[in-house]
């Protein structure tokens, strides 16, 4: 018993120290004036200005995790019919663009070279519904870090089967971001992908497929303690403040992807790549002087191994 304790312990406790990605919202600074203290004895406060071009970063590096989370696509799409079933594992990378300041992680401390690709593992999931609907899950998890999210995916294939023509299927998915701090995201969007299967020899069928989205990200954080090596006991929320939404609806990305899929008897492996971007305004709510703007691209690869049956 006292064995198994410690292992538990020891578990809990790396589990709460802070890995290399995982993200530390106070070093992108605050987009609002702050008060902080230096000695803490209530006589020495001293008013802040916000940083007007930390909300601008807090929008690019949401944006940036966001577009690397976003599902791929990995299927053809022909959907799996009711009695079928499809489950993989695989990882998809992502090459963020961005300066030292807009990724504040544990590893860069904000003033480092931020990665130069983020590498994601995800499980994923299908289940064909009959009548060409289909559902769909996925987690996915940012390595050296303890975010992850959980999706889901709803697919429609108006057109599938038919001898001659591709396959053209509708999706519409949403994902929830969890475990980093003081962060709030959601993000979404919808696709169209069309594929085409050929058989090679009897064996092995070669499905190649191209997709073009849409992704939608709503991102905010709760309170943040921007001067956490200081706190003034008589105003403790003196220093904490908070971004600015980033609102669902006005902060929209294109998406193209293409990718092939090789399937052989109930095996399964494919490979895509796609690319992210858009220009969208840093916060919903209006700045002074009119409204600012960021421009977000992200590349990504991906590859998959599972079973279909």
């Amino acid at each position: 018993m006292r064995r198994t304790a410690l292992v538990l312990s020891l578990l809990c406790s790396a589990g709460a120290r802070a890995a290399t990605n995982d993200l530390q919202l106070w070093r992108l600074g605050s987009p609002d004036n702050i008060t902080v203290c230096t000695i803490c004895t209530g006589a020495d406060n001293v008013a802040v200005p916000g940083d007007p071009s930390a909300q601008f970063r807090f929008a690019r590096m949401t944006a940036t995790l966001a577009l690397a989370f976003a599902p791929a696509f990995e299927d053809q799409a022909q959907t799996t019919g009711q009695a079928g079933f499809e489950m993989g594992g695989g990882v998809q990378v992502a090459f963020p663009k961005l300066a030292p300041q807009e990724w504040p992680s544990e590893g860069t401390l904000g003033t480092g070279s931020p990665p130069q690709a983020l590498f994601l593992p995800t499980v994923a999931l299908r289940k064909g519904l009959g009548g060409s609907v289909e559902l769909g899950a996925a987690v996915t998890w940012l390595t050296g870090s303890q975010t992850l999210v959980v999706g889901g995916q709803i697919r429609w294939a108006p057109l599938e089967g038919l001898y001659g023509l591709p396959d053209v299927a509708l999706r519409a998915w949403a994902t929830r971001l969890l475990g980093a701090q003081e962060l709030n995201m959601t993000f979404g969007g919808a696709d169209l992908l069309v594929s085409k299967s050929f058989g090679v020899a009897g064996t092995m069928r070669l499905q190649p497929y191209a997709q073009y989205g849409i992704t939608l990200v709503d991102a905010s954080s709760g309170p943040v303690d921007f001067s956490p090596g200081s706190e003034n006991p008589s105003d403790p929320s003196a220093d904490d403040r908070s971004f600015h939404r980033i609102a669902f609806w006005e902060n929209r990305y294109h998406r193209v992807v293409a990718g092939l899929r090789m399937v052989t008897g109930s095996l399964l492996f494919g490979l895509e790549g796609g690319v992210a971007f858009g220009t969208n305004p840093v916060q919903h709510d209006s700045l002074p002087g009119g409204v600012s703007t960021q421009f977000t691209r992200v590349w990504s690869a991906s590859a998959r191994i599972g079973t279909t049956f």
